[in-house]
């Protein structure tokens, strides 16, 4: 899978970007000027959604009232252009539409069709941080590969809402128990397709860190604990007083977690910020072998100023995993970077919204 080319108007501080890529690709620019930009609108043209904006708003450059994203994907001799625009509307709130190949299409039918991997230095706060955080992992990961997945996510998301609809008006006397039937067996019918295809997942995983060895010697006994938030008609039966109460389903994937794990510890807890950081940077090559093994082909991989984040071992090793796969990265400065990879790799320089080839 190779990203070919990339158009912007109006996206974040870019006004307008024309850009072919190379295998590897290093965006080179101090702080705040667009290269991480650059990376978000491939992961976005990929997946539809944002690695960083709280609202898609956020994405339409300052002053303007739309965007438009394209790219070129080329895969097995084919190119299919993707296209995603954006347009503010005057009575408030934001028009999305997705085409491929010029035809408009599903989101659900849309996502797919380029894959990417993305790291950056604030996916440290995955071990740490919410669940919120991981679940997205979860569903991204899945999500870009497995369609099954995403039309039972869709199914269980829309089905959630309806059922804590549901609840509310329990609580408030204007409907009955009975009512809940059909929606908890719709809940059970999708959540238990989301949780039988994470529990694959994790067992992917796991099984790439350790057959694999992705970063040799860098960690004790490692594993990623995927903790199951188990769906099923009796659990939600026991628990439904409470649910009534809280006006909220309190059982199912959409409180599923994960933890990082470390010779019998919890590294939220125990691990040392180089730790996390590493545990971090496992999952993610992990989760490159997963996507690679189930699509059949290597993911464009997309690594957000890491270089200021990594000790020279995992720098080096980084680097020598970026020709495996169509590889995008962003750094402040080159100097950590050894002048080999700079030889071989497109340097662009970004400042204040502009790229110049270098």
């Amino acid at each position: 899978m190779f990203l070919k080319n990339l158009k912007l108007i109006n996206f974040r501080n870019f006004s307008k970007v024309n850009l072919d890529f190379s295998p590897v690709t290093l965006f080179r620019g101090k702080n705040a000027q667009g290269k991480s930009n650059l990376l978000e609108a491939v992961y976005f043209l990929a997946t539809t959604k944002s690695t960083r904006a709280e609202t898609e708003q956020q994405l339409i450059k300052q002053g303007e009232s739309y965007c438009l994203l394209e790219g070129e994907i080329e895969e097995g001799g084919e190119v299919t252009k993707l296209e995603i625009g954006m347009q503010l509307k005057a009575e408030g709130g934001l028009e999305k539409r997705v085409k491929v190949n010029g035809i408009p299409r599903r989101v659900m039918d849309y996502v797919g069709n380029l894959v990417a991997v993305y790291f950056a230095p604030e996916d440290i706060f995955l071990v740490a941080g919410p669940p919120t955080l991981r679940r997205n992992f979860m569903d991204n990961a899945l999500s870009q590969v497995d369609r099954e997945y995403k039309k039972a996510l869709g199914s269980y998301i829309a089905t959630l809402i309806s059922r804590n609809r549901l609840l509310k008006r329990i609580q408030e006397g204007q409907a009955k128990i009975s009512e809940l039937e059909f929606w908890t067996t719709e809940l059970v019918k999708w959540g238990s397709i989301i949780s039988a295809k994470r529990r694959d997942l994790f067992t992917s995983l796991n099984e790439q860190i350790h057959k694999l060895r992705l970063i040799p010697g860098s960690m004790g006994k490692f594993k990623f604990v995927y903790e199951e938030n188990t769906i099923s008609e009796g659990r939600i039966k026991e628990y439904q007083p409470r649910e009534i109460g809280a006006a909220a389903t309190l059982i199912g994937p959409h409180r599923d977690d994960f933890t990082f794990m470390m010779d019998g510890h919890d590294l939220a807890f125990f691990g040392s910020r180089g730790e996390q950081r590493t545990a971090v940077l496992e999952l993610k090559l992990a989760e490159l072998q997963f996507v690679s093994e189930v699509k059949g082909s290597r993911p464009v991989l997309l690594l957000d100023d890491i270089f200021s984040e990594l000790d020279i071992k995992h720098r080096d090793y980084v680097i020598s995993l970026v020709f495996g796969q169509q590889t995008i990265l962003s750094a402040v400065e080159t100097e950590p970077i050894p002048k080999d990879f700079l030889k071989s790799a497109q340097v662009i320089k970004v400042e204040e919204g502009k790229l110049f080839s270098e």
